[in-house]
Order: C-alpha cells, then sequence, then structure tokens
C-alpha cells in the first residue's frame, strides 16, 4: 500500500510538472491581457489582436492606435504611422514569462524584452538600433540615432524604475542648421500617484548644441544635469518637491554662463488641493472662465493650509565673476479667504534674501555700477573686499535690510507688473 501511495504522489508531481506550463500560459494570458488593458487611454487606444497559446510558448499580436487628435496629426504630417502592430514571441518558465516584441511593418529598429512574474511585476529592456529618418514636407528634418536603450522593472502597485542611455542623436533641417545631442543619460524610481510622481529622477545630457546655416555654434551647453525628487507625507497630506539643475558651460549670441547651479524646492504644499489643482489643468491646459471659479476654493485651501517656495541656491559665473542667491518665502498657515482679500497676501509673507556678486561683475558689467552705487546710498548693499552682499528679511509685507532700512515688497512688483 505504502508502494502504491509512493507511485501515486510521483506520478501526481509528474502530472503536475507536465501541467505547469500549460497553468504558466493561463496565468501569463491573464497577466498580459490585464497590461494591455491598463494601457489604453485617452492618447493611445490598445487591443489584442490574436493570442495563441501553446505549451511552452505562446505567440502574441497587439495593436496601438494613437487616438489624440494633436498627437495624430503631428504624427501623419511628419510621415509616420498612428498605428503599430507589435509581435511577441512569449516563453513559458516555471516563474514567470519571457517576451520578445518587435514591431510590423515598420521602419522603426525598435524591440522590448520582458520577463514578467506570475504576480504581474515585470522586468523590462528596450532597444533601439541605429536609426535613421526623414520626415516629409519643404520642411523636412533627417533624424539619425546611435543604438539607445531604457531598462528597469515595474510592478502592479505602480512601482517603476528606469535606466536611459542614449549615446547621440542628430537633427538636420533642409534649412542647413543642425541640432546634436549627446550623452544623455537618465534614471529614475518612483510611482505616478494622483497626477504626480512620488520618488527620484534624474537625466544628465553630455551636449547639447545647435549649429547655423553657416556652421557656426549659435547654442551650446555642455555637462548639465536635472535631479527631480518628491514624497507626500500621508498622515500630514503635505507635498514636498526639490528641483536641482547644474550646467558646466552655456554659450549663446548674448555671452557665456559657466559653472550655473540651481536648487528650487515648493514644499508643505497641500496634497488633495494640489491634487484638483493639477487634474483641472491636465482637463484644460487653458483655462477658462469656470474652470478658474473651479480653482479658486483649492487654491484657497492652499493658502489656508501654508506652504513654502525656496531657492536654496542659485549660483553662475560670468566671465571671472562670481554670482550667488538664496531665498526662502513661506505662505504662513491660516492665510485664509484670499479670493475676497488678495491683498492681504504680501504682508503675511515671511522670508529671508541673500545675495552676493563678487567685484568682478561690477567691473565688467558698468551698467550694474549705477544700480549698485545707488543701492548702497540706500542702505540696501553692503561692500565687503570681495564684492557686495544683499541680507534683508521678508516682514510685514516688507523686506527689512540688515542696516534697518524697509522697502516694501509691492513697490518692488509694481514696475514689473506695469512692464508687461
Amino acid at each position: 500500500m505504502n508502494q502504491l501511495k509512493k507511485l501515486g504522489a510521483i506520478g501526481g508531481a509528474v502530472a503536475l510538472v507536465l501541467c505547469w506550463p500549460l497553468a504558466v500560459g493561463q496565468i501569463g494570458e491573464n497577466v498580459i491581457t490585464d497590461a494591455i488593458n491598463h494601457v489604453d487611454n485617452d492618447a493611445v487606444a490598445a487591443e489584442i489582436i490574436s493570442y495563441d497559446r501553446g505549451y511552452l510558448s505562446s505567440q502574441v499580436q497587439t495593436r496601438y492606435s494613437i487616438v489624440d487628435e494633436s498627437l495624430k496629426a503631428q504624427f501623419i504630417a511628419d510621415g509616420l504611422p498612428t498605428e503599430f502592430i507589435v509581435n511577441s514571441d512569449v516563453s513559458h518558465g516555471l516563474a514567470s514569462l519571457t517576451a520578445l516584441s518587435t514591431l510590423q511593418d515598420v521602419d522603426f529598429p525598435l524591440s522590448v524584452e520582458t520577463t514578467t512574474q506570475l504576480n504581474g511585476n515585470t522586468d523590462y529592456v528596450v532597444n533601439l538600433a541605429s536609426w535613421h529618418h526623414q520626415t516629409q514636407g519643404e520642411d523636412s528634418v533627417t533624424i539619425s540615432t546611435s543604438p539607445a536603450s531604457i531598462s528597469g522593472s515595474v510592478t502592479v502597485l505602480g512601482q517603476l524604475s528606469y535606466v536611459v542611455d542614449l549615446p547621440s542623436v542628430e537633427l538636420d533641417f533642409a534649412t542647413g542648421e543642425k541640432i546634436t545631442i549627446a550623452d544623455v543619460d537618465g534614471n529614475g524610481e518612483g510611482k505616478q500617484e494622483k497626477g504626480f510622481w512620488l520618488g527620484k529622477q534624474s537625466i544628465s545630457l553630455g551636449e547639447f548644441s545647435i549649429r547655423g546655416v553657416d556652421g557656426s555654434q549659435a547654442f551650446s551647453m555642455n555637462k548639465s544635469e536635472y535631479q527631480f525628487s518628491s514624497d507626500l507625507n500621508k498622515e500630514q497630506g503635505r507635498l514636498n518637491s526639490n528641483h536641482i539643475v547644474t550646467m558646466e558651460s552655456l554659450l549663446t549670441p548674448e555671452g557665456a554662463i559657466n559653472d550655473f547651479q540651481l536648487d528650487f524646492s515648493l514644499g508643505d504644499v497641500d496634497s488633495q488641493s494640489f491634487e484638483q489643482l493639477v487634474a483641472l489643468y491636465q482637463e484644460s491646459p487653458v483655462l477658462t472662465e469656470t474652470e478658474i471659479q473651479k480653482a479658486i476654493p483649492y487654491i484657497e485651501t492652499l493658502f489656508a493650509k501654508g506652504f513654502y517656495l525656496s531657492m536654496n541656491k542659485m549660483a553662475l559665473k560670468v566671465g571671472e565673476g562670481d554670482f550667488e542667491s538664496k531665498w526662502k518665502v513661506s505662505v504662513p498657515e491660516g492665510t485664509d479667504n484670499i479670493a475676497q482679500n488678495p491683498a492681504k497676501i504680501l504682508p503675511s509673507l515671511t522670508g529671508k534674501l541673500n545675495t552676493y556678486f563678487s567685484n568682478q561683475i561690477v567691473a565688467d558689467y558698468p551698467f550694474i555700477k549705477q544700480g549698485v552705487d545707488e543701492a548702497i546710498i540706500m542702505e540696501m548693499i553692503s561692500q565687503t573686499n570681495e564684492g557686495y552682499e544683499i541680507n534683508a528679511d521678508l516682514k510685514d509685507g516688507n523686506l527689512v535690510f540688515a542696516s534697518g532700512q524697509e522697502i516694501p515688497v509691492a513697490a518692488l512688483l509694481l514696475p514689473m507688473v506695469f512692464q508687461q
């Protein structure tokens, strides 16, 4: 009897192993079908044309169509297809599916390799081989790329990670101008939630240059990087974000800037109000009077709960001269009813300002000298051995300088308003 039980157990195990690829295939079809349904949105429509499920592998064909009218019109104008058919060869593993997907009847050397666990979590690698394409029309553009890739993972909970590698892109215009983009590297990890990204992202650019018809360099940006991070305190309902931009050099017809740094934060923002405002903007980027009225209650809540804007650092070098500034402006909690009384915003603000610029900048740009001399007389600027400094606090609608001199913020803003 024991021997029969052992034989039965062995037979059951063998049957399970033999049936397992079929089970994986069935589970895999459900996972892929669910993923396609999630791709379908206002911009792109997705559908499964056929799903031929086999024992150890499956053949899947899907269709992706651009339905956003403005995006569709742009693709048509550039001579690009607005519908793509993707063929996928899917292999059934013990606990995952691997797939190689390619475009059908499209001159675009793109392939996607994915490994999907049975719970839906997916690792992916998107490869683009060298590509050469010329758009149609009089103002045609020739696009050339070197081999590029994007890799990462995505979970069923919406967590996404990616790494971008794009060595070079060139755009040659029929008019003779050329744009060169080189050494693009990027990475990110986080989740898109309620209209905004929570997590970290970074992208660096080795070179971005524009050459004119005569081949001369009209614009050049070298070794630049953008970093973004955000987090949400769910208990307090507060959103924080930070943006950092660095650039080794920027050359324009107006001159050159070197060692540029910008570090900016937006913090303690009420997440629910911000979410509603983002949703309104996404529905209609150009707000009508009706939509403005819808936005007012959320704006009022933002101010009532308080938030802050902070320029943690902005620095650059012009020639041999240095400039650096930092400031922080806070809207205190309790700043309410601003729609009925906007004039109460400025007096409620608090903050600090610190700015430094070197003697060399004043020497190189004589038009600054007159303003500096006037500010020194008004005790708004103090002079040091290395240059000039501005230190001020924001209180009761006034900038209060280190000397005790006070200037109403409204008086500084009015010229800018009338200038526009």
